[in-house]
């Protein structure tokens, strides 16, 4: 059966109300493999326009561990819901297991076997329909959809059959999927400068968490004197190496340029001044002179200086 043969099949069975929205679903997977998406956010769109298509009460992707362990969750939607955890468990394990060992997707039934003597069983009042993920005859994961006890689509027999067939061919646009973002040597640009961008906002994100810790530390010892000169330039010494060492300087509220917090003895005081020190187009400057430590403002340090 053709991909058109086999949509217009399904559409036929499917409310004419609901029909265009069916379809709009499918030509979206259809485009996801090449989208400019990472790899979580294609599974979790994957999963999504699925779950609709089927009118599924819930659905999981399932990745295989690398060493050929236990299979993990890579994308959920309603699968907390089900209860599948303590003596279920096992039983839905041995379901997963079982579907990686075969070759095209299938139908259990509510609180059956996948098949007669099987050595595994759908341990849910729903029917679930497995698909294996395939690459290059590795088996990947899984895809399971829960259609409910009493399926919205999918009713009859010759349904289901029906709808195995469908997730015999959306499975085949995972597995693109994958291979382009995971596997492939020949990935295209796009997907991995948005897969690059998303590993900069993580760390740009983990350094903006690393900037209020520091702050709100070192300025809890805002206000405070620690007794004389030496003290005093021992703590500003070592509120600098922290900094220094994660790239970072504190903001002189004078000029608003980045700088380091130095403490120098100054006039009659015994305990000496915190001065903020920097260079700015003049030359070198101190800003500041207050007798206790100030709040700071952590910012990043500004790039080395060229040699005249």
């Amino acid at each position: 059966m053709t991909n058109a043969s086999l949509l217009n099949a399904l559409l036929n069975e499917i409310d004419p109300a609901q029909r265009e929205a069916f379809r709009n679903d499918y030509l979206a997977i259809t485009q996801l493999p090449g989208a400019a998406t990472d790899l979580q956010q294609f599974l979790d769109d994957f999963l999504d326009h699925t779950v609709r298509l089927y009118a599924a009460t819930a659905g999981a992707i399932w990745f295989r561990s690398p060493n050929g362990g236990q299979l993990s969750a890579r994308a959920r939607i309603n699968y907390d819901r089900l209860g599948l955890d303590h003596e279920y468990q096992a039983a839905h394990n041995a379901l997963l297991g079982y579907a990686l060992t075969q070759v095209k997707a299938f139908v259990v039934n509510p609180f059956s076997a996948a098949v007669a003597d099987a050595p595994a069983n759908n341990p849910t009042d729903s029917f679930v329909v497995l698909g294996p993920i395939d690459h290059r005859g590795e088996r990947l994961g899984v895809v399971e959809l829960f259609l409910g006890p009493t399926p919205t689509r999918g009713k009859t027999a010759g349904d289901r059959q029906r709808y195995k067939l469908w997730l015999d061919h959306l499975v085949t646009y995972v597995s693109q999927g994958i291979a382009l973002r995971f596997l492939g040597s020949a990935a295209p640009l796009q997907p991995a400068l948005v897969n690059l961008e998303a590993a900069k906002s993580e760390i740009e994100a983990f350094k903006d968490a690393i900037c209020r810790s520091l702050e709100v530390t070192i300025n809890s010892y805002a206000g405070m004197s620690f007794g004389s000169l030496r003290n005093n330039q021992t703590f500003a010494k070592s509120v600098h190496e922290l900094l220094d060492s994660n790239g970072l300087r504190v903001k002189c509220p004078e000029c608003g340029s980045p700088a380091i917090l130095r403490c120098q003895s100054a006039g009659n005081s015994k305990t000496g001044v915190f001065l903020y020190d920097h260079y700015l187009p003049t030359g070198r400057t101190f800003h500041g002179g207050p007798s206790t430590f100030p709040a700071i403002k952590v910012v990043p340090k500004p790039p080395r200086r060229r040699n005249r």
